[in-house]
Parts: structure tokens; C-alpha cells; sequence
């Protein structure tokens, strides 16, 4: 007879989680709070969404929660007003946020396994190894790269001084597709300066695959849905876990408490679109609803947390920003896929003047990561920058362009912004401070009547020293590569005008559950379990000790893998091997 787990959430690592209980003697439910935009992704094939490419959808908040109805509050330290809204969203849909990502899926390096071990401790961070080190995750992270179809260049990656770690026995699944021109163009750049760029292994199709089609290079990847299925994320996985008749999807359903006896959980508490709540019995509780949501959970569910670990360290990497105007040549940076290209030697903290300047500056060591090289702004984006200028410039004496008419037309024509400007958006590792955490508000709730997450984060000195070292280099490789004028600066997007708190963004949010031996310094054991109870476990960015300088979504289905494995067996092990696949 076949024992009954409920996984909560349906993203990255949910779907990895529920594949290999399903095939290891488990029926499944899945609860997912958001709505399902996805059809006849059950089987093979391409998928059919109504969150497509379309750039109203996107700015309408059709994927994500509601800020007004579901907002989350934010501080930048204990005492500061708080912003009440927008506090760095996922997508909440069936699929999580790989139904609206550009599919970038980098690989950690093994300094992001062994950081104490390699780097040491930093001042008023909590520095700790991960359970595992780079050698055990690799063949998790080969297995995912197979299951998502992987497309890159293996032979373009460099070995040193970039990546400490060797490469996948195999390669990728497919050859990179075509490369953008503001992409090649600014890895030119970066080749001019002795940097080493490298096509972006991205899960999304470059050939037909699978009965998915080729990407059409309709260059709507980030921030909306795939029209053609070539770009299905996490889904991939999951279309293993439902074709095994065993996995129940409920969407427009949030779980706000697992029911537990101090030791085992018995059920899951859940409220359906109607409000109603119902109560779900299980063996087993996987919560995968990432980091924010994961620890909001466990904090409404009073978990075991002895040592006040739930919800510390959270991390949401140190984002840069750069961007260059070529006057010469339009780059056409929104068509294609979404930026094509990327760099990694700033993650490597023996960086020429890295080390010196960082102790120069009083601090052992810092890092920044990679580098997506080649970014623009869609037809809208630009509209809504020209109009925010252009309405303060517009209340100056004399005034200047109104931000509607003739003249705005012509501007947008112009399209100095869209066309050709060429960026570079540098994702820097953020460490994980304990003062930077997840509570429950004590006044706000949703529209549901559950308390809605509080952060409290702010920068510490890692950051901002690195920040002050890394963007002179951006800006330097920006004029490498041929821009007429260049700028790099933090996101300024991230200042909330009314309260002044400096908000992350980026959509890679990790820790606030991370996994640890010693329940002391961690929420979940090396497995993801969490301490003090039998049977609840967490499958998300939340059981991570450390960012790392890269794209996350990779080394949380990784992770996922691994443990998952670990847990429940071994009976989806031969998932993502060549024969299941066919030929590379």
C-alpha cells in the first residue's frame, strides 16, 4: 500500500521532490497557492500557457501574488518604518518561477560547498560548510542538466582561473543556440580585458527534443511565459512525477499550518479559493513554497526551533547593474533569447587586486559572481524609463519633452535605450548574515487573514566592499567593448520612495531554513530535515548556507536531488540518463 506525502509548493524544487517520491512508492499532493497557467504539459510535448509573451501580463502581476491583497512587509534593521508591498516576489503558479525565467542554470563552484574550509570566517557572518562538498552534488547536478535539457558550449568553459571545478563527464544535452549581438559583443569586451565569457547553459531548447520544439528566438524569454514550450523549467521534471498517475496538483490553495505533535507531523491545514479551510492527513511533509514562504510557514506552524533558527540568513545575492549606449550599431538587446552570454571570473576572490583591496578595507576576503552580459529593456520598460525622466525634467524651468505626443513617439522611435543599449547584470554573492531574517508581522495580514512575512536585511560590509570594487571593472569592460557612454551603479529600483529602505530585488532568494549538523547554527539537518521533527522536510533555496556568486535554480533542484534521494530511495535514479532521453 502506498503511503501519502503532501508537498507544498510546485516550483524548482517541489518538482524534483515529488518526482522522486512518486516513483519511489508515494502518492502525492501538491498544494500550489497561485493559479495554474499551464495546460497538456501532463505528457510529452509542447505545453500550452496563457501566460505567454506578453508584457501586460507581466506588469499586471498576472503571475505573481498581489502586493496590495498579499504584501509582505520589509525593514532594513529593527526600528525603521516599514514598507508594506512589493518585498522581492516570485511567481506563484504551478511551476513556480521557472514558468517566467530566462532559464539561466549555471553550476555553483566547489568554494560554494567549502567556503569556512576554504575562505575561512567573516566577521559577523555565519560562515559554515555545506553538508556536502561540489564532488557529491555533481552527479545531481549532470541528472538535472539532462532532465531540463541543458543547452551550452562544455568546451568553452573555462577551467582556470574561473571555475575551480571539473566539468560533467557528459556535456550538455544540446549545443548553445544563436548567440545575440550585444551579448558577443560585450564578451568581446571582456576577452579584451583577459576575462573569460562563455554561451550561458540555459534549460532552454537550441533543437526539437523530447517532442518540445526549438526556441524561435522570440526574445520574450525573462520575466514572461514560453508561447512554444521550448522553455518549460521545472515542469520537465514534474511531467515525470504526474505521468506516474500518483501526483494530485491542487492549485488556488495555500497550506498556513502543518499539524504536528511536536515530533511528527499529521496533516496539513490549507485554504481553498473560497476561503474555506479544510485539514489533509499525510506520512510525510515536504515544504518547497521557497524561502520566504517556506519560513513564514514554519513560523505559522510553530516548528521545532529551539535555538530561534526559522527565517535567519537570508540572502538575495549583491545585485550590479551596468550598461553601455552604442551609437553606432544598434544592438537589438531584447531579441533572441535573454542574453546569451556570461562571465565568471569576478567570482573568484584571488581576483588580480581582490585581496588587497578587501584588506584594505579591513576584511578578509570578498567575492562577486557571474556576470549576464548583454541585457535591454523591452518596448515597455523603455516607455516607463523615458516617462520617468521625462516627467521630472518636465516640472524643471523651460520644461522639456512631455512624456505623451508626437515628440515622446519620435523619442521611442529613437530608441536609445531599447535599441542600442547593452548591459550587464552582475549577480554578487551576498553572505549570510543571522540579523538578516524572515517573522511573522504582528499587524499585517493577507487577504486571507494570515500573517504575511516581515524582512528585516540590510547590506553588510562584504557587499559594499565588494560593490565598490567590481563596478569600476564593469564600467572598464562596458568601454571594451565599444559603448560611446557607460554608467554601473547599484539598482536604484530598489529604494522604496516612501520609507527609504533599500528593498532586494532579483528574484533569488535563498536561506532562512539552511541545513546544518549542528541545530544550533542551522534549521534543517544535512538533508533538509528539519531538527526535532521526524517526518517534515524542506526542498527549496531556504536549506542553502550560502548564495554562491550564480543563478540558484540549478543548485536547488541539485540540492533537491540529492536529498530527496538520500530520504525517500533511489527509485527515480535512472531519471535523466542518456537512454531515457535519447541521443545527445
Amino acid at each position: 500500500m502506498r503511503e501519502h506525502a503532501i508537498v507544498v509548493g510546485s516550483g524548482a524544487g517541489a518538482s524534483v521532490t515529488a518526482m522522486v517520491l512518486s516513483h519511489n512508492g508515494w502518492d502525492v499532493t501538491i498544494f500550489e497557492k497561485g493559479p495554474s497557467y499551464i495546460e497538456g504539459w501532463e505528457k510529452p510535448g509542447p505545453i500550452k500557457t496563457v501566460f505567454s509573451n506578453d508584457e501586460l501580463k507581466f506588469d499586471r502581476n498576472f503571475d505573481q501574488p498581489d502586493p496590495i491583497s498579499e504584501p509582505r512587509t520589509f525593514r532594513n534593521k529593527p526600528g525603521d518604518a516599514l514598507t508594506v508591498g512589493v518585498v522581492d516576489p516570485l511567481a506563484s503558479v504551478v511551476g513556480g518561477g521557472t514558468t517566467h525565467w530566462d532559464a539561466k542554470v549555471p553550476r555553483f563552484w566547489d568554494i560554494d560547498f567549502s567556503k569556512l574550509s576554504m575562505l575561512g570566517p567573516f566577521p559577523g557572518a555565519d560562515i559554515e560548510d555545506w553538508p556536502f562538498d561540489y564532488a557529491e552534488i555533481a552527479p545531481y547536478y549532470e541528472r538535472i542538466e539532462r532532465l531540463m535539457a541543458v543547452q551550452g558550449d562544455q568546451a568553452s568553459i573555462p577551467h582556470a582561473p574561473t571555475l575551480k571545478h571539473a566539468p560533467g563527464k557528459r556535456g550538455f544535452v544540446m549545443p548553445p543556440g544563436p548567440q545575440q549581438l550585444a551579448s558577443t559583443t560585450i564578451a568581446d569586451g571582456c576577452r579584451t580585458l583577459g576575462l573569460h565569457p562563455y554561451p550561458f547553459p540555459s534549460a532552454i531548447n537550441s533543437r526539437h527534443y523530447l517532442g518540445r520544439p526549438a526556441c524561435n528566438d522570440c526574445g520574450q524569454c525573462s520575466d514572461y511565459g514560453c508561447p512554444t514550450g521550448a522553455r518549460i523549467g521545472a515542469l520537465a521534471v514534474m511531467q515525470h512525477a504526474v505521468r506516474t498517475g500518483h501526483v494530485a496538483i491542487h492549485a488556488d490553495t495555500m497550506v498556513d499550518k502543518v499539524i504536528h505533535d511536536g515530533r511528527r507531523a499529521t496533516a496539513v491545514r490549507y485554504i481553498d479559493k473560497r476561503g474555506r479551510r479544510h485539514t489533509m492527513h499525510a506520512k510525510l511533509v515536504v515544504l518547497s513554497c521557497s524561502a520566504i514562504e517556506t519560513s513564514r510557514l514554519a513560523l505559522l506552524s510553530h516548528l521545532p526551533n529551539r535555538h530561534d533558527r526559522i527565517g535567519r540568513d537570508m540572502m538575495f545575492h549583491n545585485f550590479m547593474d551596468g550598461f553601455g549606449i552604442f551609437t553606432a550599431e544598434r544592438m537589438h538587446a531584447y531579441r533572441g533569447r535573454s542574453i546569451t552570454q556570461c562571465c565568471e571570473d569576478f567570482g573568484d576572490p584571488d581576483f588580480p587586486g581582490a585581496r588587497e583591496f578587501a584588506r584594505a578595507n579591513g576584511i578578509p576576503y570578498f567575492r562577486g559572481g557571474i556576470m549576464e552580459i548583454g541585457g535591454s529593456e523591452d518596448v515597455i520598460g523603455e516607455a516607463q524609463e523615458y516617462q520617468f525622466i521625462l516627467s521630472a525634467l518636465a516640472s524643471a524651468p523651460g520644461g522639456a519633452v512631455k512624456p505623451f505626443g508626437t515628440s515622446f513617439k519620435s523619442l521611442m522611435r529613437s530608441s536609445l535605450i531599447r535599441d542600442r543599449l547593452a548591459g550587464v547584470d552582475f549577480i554578487g554573492e551576498d553572505l549570510p548574515y543571522p540579523t538578516n531574517r524572515v517573522e511573522l508581522d504582528a499587524k499585517v495580514k493577507d487577504f486571507r487573514g494570515v500573517p504575511v512575512p516581515r524582512l528585516t536585511y540590510s547590506q553588510g560590509k562584504h557587499e559594499q566592499v565588494a560593490s565598490e570594487f567590481y563596478l569600476p571593472l564593469v564600467t572598464a569592460l562596458l568601454k571594451a567593448s565599444g559603448a560611446d557612454a557607460v554608467s554601473a551603479a547599484l539598482p536604484e529600483s530598489i529604494v522604496n520612495s516612501l520609507t527609504g529602505a533599500n528593498i532586494p530585488h532579483g528574484a533569488h532568494v535563498m536561506g532562512g531554513m539552511r541545513m546544518g549538523a549542528n541545530p544550533k547554527t542551522s534549521a534543517t539537518d544535512g538533508t533538509g530535515k528539519v531538527h526535532g521533527m521526524d517526518n517534515v522536510f524542506v526542498a527549496d533555496g531556504s536549506v542553502f548556507p550560502s548564495s554562491g556568486g550564480g543563478n540558484p535554480t540549478l543548485t536547488i533542484m541539485a540540492t533537491a536531488l540529492r536529498n530527496a534521494t538520500k530520504n525517500f530511495g533511489h527509485g527515480a535514479s535512472h531519471l535523466g540518463r542518456r537512454s531515457e532521453e535519447g541521443p545527445s
